[in-house]
């Protein structure tokens, strides 16, 4: 494995890149980087700040105050706060279309991104990563797994959480639409990078899939 390295991580919702990334760059001990963070960073700032998302003049404006890193265990450092257990909550999930919808944001976070990733190996998974944030990483990843999998996982959590309604046609067309909005994006879209190696899920377990990716990162040289 090259003493430093990039790898770069894309791939359909749900088929467990960042679980699994998370636990390669663990074992590995290279930085973690969930892009999706950021975008719920800044998301949480807006609100904080309490401006109106409808008004994009103000959030863009809001970007020249926002400082975002990362510490020693891969948690969101926001204007020096740890605001990690605050990034699921229901006001960002509500509003963080505004965010990752937003042009100069998007050119914000991008730029963001690549400086976080200068001159360190690190693990960073999103959505845009092989294609545009790190287009030259040493490792391009594109993770994937067939919906009937997906869905059959997602069913199988409802029911050992107890989590009612649970329908398995209702979450089978959810996973659809999904794909297809990530996919047809105006800005953003999910796509398989040149060079990247397809990562299929769909029959793995997680640990399984774990010792496939850290073989394939130990070969790059």
């Amino acid at each position: 494995m090259k003493k430093m390295i990039r790898v770069a991580v894309d791939g359909t919702a749900g088929s467990g890149k960042s679980t699994i990334m998370k636990l390669v760059s663990e074992k590995l001990n290279i930085t973690f980087f969930d892009t999706g963070l950021m975008y719920r960073a800044f998301t949480l700032f807006c609100l904080k700040n309490n401006i109106d998302f409808k008004n994009s003049d103000i959030m863009e404006g809001l970007l020249h105050s926002f400082n975002f890193e990362l510490n020693d265990s891969s948690e969101p450092i926001i204007n020096g706060e740890n605001y990690d257990k605050l990034l699921t909550s229901y006001d960002v999930v509500k509003n963080i279309k505004y965010v990752a919808n937003n042009i100069k944001v998007r050119e914000f976070m991008v730029n963001s991104q690549r400086k976080i990733a200068f001159n360190k190996s690190i693990i960073m998974v999103g959505r845009d990563i092989t294609t545009v944030v790190l287009p030259n990483a040493d490792l391009k990843i594109y993770f994937d797994c067939s919906i009937e999998a997906r869905a059959k996982r997602r069913f199988e959590q409802n029911n050992q959480n107890n989590i009612i309604p649970n329908n398995y046609e209702e979450i089978y067309n959810s996973i659809y639409k999904r794909d297809e909005n990530d996919k047809n994006r105006s800005i953003g879209a999910l796509k398989v990078a040149d060079s990247a190696w397809v990562f299929d899920t769909s029959f793995l377990t997680i640990n399984e899939a774990v010792e496939k990716v850290i073989e394939k990162v130990k070969s790059i040289e």
